[in-house]
């Protein structure tokens, strides 16, 4: 899975954007393992871009001094990464990196000794971002001071809604759905990251119990947000209740055992695009692999979905590649020169991935000849495993 995770307004590269696939334990060839990289822009403060004015108080200044002297030095050392394929060099780069708990520390102290001053709150921001482990004592102790002090503070709405992201922060979210002074539009924010959250566990793993109770919550959740915080804008555009449908959806339709919804997109045919729909393919097995040509974990699945798609061609199977790219022009080229010799689909950017809650590519969904969903998410052997469990279950129903 390609993933972003943004926290206190600072961008954090996972694993997976620095070659390594979700679920996967090793990297992919030719890269070594970096550790998530916290990215800080030189000089800028809480709100501001690099080319902001200069701070104008003692705590301001020092902390652009700290914010500078951490982001060349990390700079200095990712431009080497980039630079090397060697997984030794890499390995041994990696661990020049600079610690982040050094600063935060720092960041923190330079906050404390004025609460007052208008640099304060970029100073314990500054330190929460880079301590966001629950092992980070600067950090933990940040945010407390940020969440006891700065709670009303109109800049600390992004904050608030990040909260529920990070492994020591949920409670602390739902503990602030109580507080009276806070806003409604940032209690609804919060609501929606917990929401997410808890379906985000529930694909994480654990007992089949435990995943139907994190969705059941989940759920509630979502839909407490469409009947109280449903006109809330939402923090990319729309509202939250625009957003909590399509996951409510997601919840209830297409969930281990549910009949896959009715779907129709485009199918690229020749030089051609024509309509088609998933109930062409009821009678037998199909596999929904959801995806884009940018994916490198998508990527990396076409040689077995090539090997696989060449063992299965005599059976009762299809493969459906569902494009999620921006433009179509971008998938024909990329087929041109990449071999998938299987049914392709090119959503635009909508229909599907947004009727489904794409939340991330690649999405997979396996079902069996009678269109009920009874796998997601499987790669490599294990996705063919399911496939011929199904053919075999089909086998034995005739």
């Amino acid at each position: 899975m390609r993933q972003l995770q943004s926290f206190f307004g600072v961008i954090a590269l996972s694993g997976a954007s620095l070659g390594l696939a979700q679920g996967q334990d090793k990297p992919t060839p030719a890269k070594a393992v970096i550790p998530a990289l916290r990215i800080a822009q030189p000089g800028a403060t809480a709100g501001q871009t690099g080319s902001a004015a200069a701070p104008a108080t003692a705590t301001g200044k020092a902390l652009m001094v700290l914010r500078n002297q951490f982001s060349v030095s990390q700079s200095t050392i990712l431009v080497k990464l980039r630079q090397t394929d060697n997984d030794e060099e890499r390995a041994n780069l990696a661990k020049q990196l600079p610690k982040g708990e050094p600063i935060a520390q720092k960041a923190l102290e330079l906050a404390k000794n004025d609460l007052e001053d208008e640099a304060a709150f970029d100073a314990l921001q500054y330190a929460s971002m880079l301590g966001s482990l629950p092992s980070s004592k600067a950090g933990v102790e940040a945010r407390e001071i940020l969440f006891s002090k700065f709670v009303t503070n109109p800049r600390m709405k992004p904050l608030i809604a990040a909260l529920a992201n990070t492994p020591d922060g949920r409670e602390q979210a739902k503990a602030l759905l109580k507080n009276q002074k806070l806003p409604r539009d940032v209690k609804g924010q919060i609501l929606f990251s917990l929401a997410q959250e808890a379906q985000n566990g529930a694909r994480r793993g654990g007992s089949d119990a435990d995943q139907e109770k994190a969705l059941e919550n989940a759920a509630s959740q979502y839909e407490a947000i469409v009947k109280e915080y449903g006109d809330v804008a939402g923090p990319r555009g729309g509202t939250l209740g625009e957003m909590a449908k399509p996951a409510l959806f997601e919840i209830r339709s297409l969930s281990l055992g549910k009949m896959a919804p009715a779907v129709k997109c485009l199918k690229l045919d020749g030089d051609k695009e024509v309509e088609d729909t998933l109930a062409n393919y009821k009678g037998k097995v199909v596999v929904l692999d959801i995806w884009a040509t940018w994916c490198g974990p998508c990527r990396a699945m076409i040689p077995h979905e090539r090997e696989m798609v060449e063992r299965l061609k005599d059976k009762p199977f299809t493969l459906i590649s569902v494009s999620g790219d921006e433009k179509l022009e971008t998938v024909r080229t990329f087929l041109e020169k990449e071999k998938m010799p299987w049914t392709h689909w090119f959503a635009d950017r909508k229909g599907i991935l947004k009727d489904w809650n794409v939340r991330y590519y690649p999405s997979m969904y396996i079902l069996d000849h009678t269109g009920k969903i009874r796998f997601k998410d499987l790669r490599g052997e294990k996705l063919e495993e399911a496939v011929n469990q199904l053919l075999a279950e089909m086998k034995e129903a005739k």
